[in-house]
């Protein structure tokens, strides 16, 4: 895996988005949920929607380029993780700071799953975090906290709420407008996988 494409130019960036300059690793939902959350943001955030989709967060940002061999390991911690049954919903909050989210469960497997991404060679001199890791899939961050409580309350009723099982992990990286879009695909358990097929393997029969 080669080729990774940076923002060289960052004119009108806030200094903050430049810490994301060499891009995150985050989990994207599968459809139809994507599509779903995705509306829900583009409705009551749209600033935060147009530049990124719907997405559960899981790392510090990387501190410089992903070269080959460093792709190769993270790969291979990936293939080491097993794929994880994500529970999502009710709608939560961070208040007294403003931002409306789906809450995002098992803390404790997505926790590991970090852990292990962020002690790759590549995340040496990261930014360390500023909050403790708390899952969650963002409905709206740009908003004040009057909207908040207002927000809460209108989609307290109807907000999406279930499961889905999260094998692969994405590494998105902002454009020069800073959308932030992916540009690799980590792949959870293959190793797991092919330990499962080698045990499955009927006995008596040498290969080849």
């Amino acid at each position: 895996m080669s080729g990774f494409r940076y923002a060289q130019r960052m004119e009108g960036w806030l200094d903050w988005q430049r810490g994301y300059r060499y891009g995150v690793l985050l989990i994207f939902p599968p459809e139809p949920l994507l599509s779903q959350v995705n509306r829900l943001r583009q409705r009551h955030d749209p600033e935060s929607h147009n530049g990124c989709e719907a997405h559960i967060s899981l790392t510090v940002p990387l501190p410089s380029s992903i070269l080959d061999s460093a792709w190769e390991a993270l790969s291979r911690i990936a293939a080491s993780c097993a794929p994880i049954e994500v529970v999502y919903g009710p709608v939560s909050h961070y208040l007294p700071h403003p931002g409306v989210c789906l809450k995002i469960e098992p803390f404790d497997q997505l926790d590991r799953l970090r852990i292990r991404l962020e002690s790759a060679d590549v995340f040496r001199g990261a930014v360390k975090r500023s909050h403790p890791f708390s899952p969650h899939m963002t409905l709206a961050e740009f908003i004040s906290v009057e909207q908040t409580r207002s927000l809460l309350e209108l989609l307290e009723p109807n907000a999406p709420e279930g499961c889905f099982l999260c094998r692969s992990v994405d590494y998105v990286i902002p454009d020069e407008a800073f959308v932030f879009r992916s540009q690799g695909t980590l792949t959870l358990g293959q190793n797991q996988t092919s330990a499962r097929n080698v045990a499955a393997k009927p006995p008596g029969k040498e290969d080849g």
